[in-house]
């Protein structure tokens, strides 16, 4: 009789200590829900392609969210690959040989505990075809990492196009008679509002404007725009931090924090004398490990900054200058400046000049245009524009040993050496070189401080 007393004590035992698993796996559960749901941490990722038939830049954001990371990689990838056959087609059709060029950016344009908002603006510059920009809004949903199409967001029993077209309108009719030829050509079509982008305030409308590069922005109140929402989203205009890439006071210093990263006080020695420099960082890691490399082997280096990434990563510029090396202007976002104004290319400058000034407390005096680009002659800006007299073609496909062996074939006195901080790969290529560089009795100096560049 004992046997199945046994038995059944076994089976209670087994049964409670389930239902704990269970429960203990749902709180973890919950934990993590509630954690993709926090303030996203935001991060950049930067992809730099250049080829003699067209030149990539896609900056895009990353979260904490793998589903909303997987989405925004998938996109990229696509206007990728539309991109190259467009570039092919164009390439077919007018047996041009200029480089086509994809240039993708974004902006967060809001964020709260249920949504992550992003709008992706796209570039396409296919020579004689002429210059297309496009833009792609994507409102996610942090429960489950989803980009909301406007179907999904908005109930089916209203048709939520006829009272955005309504609100949009008057909105338009109010800001004044700049906007009345657009305002004519506007439909209460899908169509024409395909862009909109949830804030803390209401819906930002996107109207293009054929007449303006950038679209009319519209914000239609949220106590409007609520009663169009599905029950689900009903708390999309809670109000929540913003979370800003704008720096605070905290995070800009103090000049007296930095050191000379001109090195304007050292003295040039006699010897062989190079240069190395990075396009396109600062990366949080890359950049941290190379400049690791570096120290080991006392050197001194030149980075060229992309103004958008410094933005998001202050603190490693920080750490470049607070180490010795030279900081220089790598334009704001990255783009082929063939076909911008000067207006536009003057803007791109600027802007890196200021915020790195305002990080690293120092002027920056050093310039380097993308793709190896020239400043047009309206260009009145001081500065030195800095080229570069080696790099290792096809090195994003060539492991470590063969890039180093192969700058180290051309190297002389007064080379200076162009690589990136954007690729792991880079941090193995500096030790190399640099261990080569000294034994053949050259020294490794900032640009500047070459005799002749």
């Amino acid at each position: 009789m004992r046997q199945p007393i046994i038995y059944t004590i076994l089976f209670v035992l087994l049964t409670a200590s389930g239902c704990s698993f269970i429960a203990n796996a749902n709180e973890e559960s919950g934990e993590k829900k509630g954690k993709q749901a926090a303030m996203y941490d935001v991060s950049i990722e930067t992809e730099i392609n250049e080829f003699e038939e067209y030149h990539m830049t896609a900056h895009y954001p990353q979260t904490p969210n793998n589903q909303i990371d997987q989405t925004i990689i998938d996109y990229v990838n696509q206007q990728k690959a539309l991109f190259k056959q467009e570039s092919y087609k164009s390439k077919q059709n007018n047996n041009g040989n200029q480089a086509h060029e994809l240039h993708i950016d974004f902006e967060v344009i809001h964020q709260n505990q249920r949504f992550f908002v992003v709008r992706f603006i796209e570039t396409i510059d296919l020579g004689r075809d002429g210059v297309i920009t496009n833009q792609t809004i994507m409102n996610f949903d942090k429960k489950n990492g989803k980009a909301l199409s406007m179907e999904e967001l908005f109930k089916e029993d209203i048709y939520y196009v006829d009272r955005l077209h309504d609100w949009t309108k008057e909105k338009m009719i109010d800001a004044g008679e700049g906007n009345s030829k657009l305002i004519d050509k506007l439909e209460a079509k899908p169509e024409f509002y395909e862009d909109i982008a949830l804030t803390g305030e209401g819906a930002l409308v996107f109207i293009d404007d054929p007449a303006n590069e950038e679209p009319v922005r519209v914000m239609i109140e949220k106590n409007k725009v609520s009663k169009l929402l599905r029950s689900e989203y009903k708390g999309a205009f809670k109000e929540t931090p913003e979370a800003v890439a704008n720096l605070t006071s905290e995070d800009q210093g103090s000049e007296n924090e930095y050191q000379d990263f001109t090195l304007e006080d050292h003295l040039h020695e006699a010897g062989k004398e190079v240069a190395l420099t990075f396009d396109d960082g600062p990366h949080p890691e890359v950049t941290r490990q190379i400049l690791d490399v570096l120290d080991k082997y006392k050197a001194k280096a030149s980075f060229f900054m992309i103004g958008k990434r410094v933005g998001y990563y202050p603190e490693v510029v920080r750490e470049v200058s607070e180490r010795g090396h030279e900081i220089g202007n790598h334009t704001w976002n990255h783009p082929r400046l063939g076909r911008m104004s000067d207006e536009q290319i003057n803007q791109q400058i600027s802007s890196t000049q200021t915020i790195l000034e305002q990080v690293t407390g120092q002027k920056v005096d050093l310039l380097r245009l993308p793709f190896g680009n020239l400043p047009s002659a309206n260009y009145q800006e001081e500065g030195n524009v800095v080229p570069w007299t080696i790099y290792s073609e096809k090195w994003e496909d060539l492991p470590p040993e063969a890039i180093a062996e192969d700058i180290l074939s051309k190297v002389e006195g007064d080379s200076i050496i162009l690589l990136h901080d954007l690729q792991l790969s880079t941090v193995e290529t500096v030790d190399l070189l640099l261990e080569n560089l000294y034994a053949k009795g050259y020294k490794v100096v900032p640009v500047s401080h070459l005799s002749d560049h």
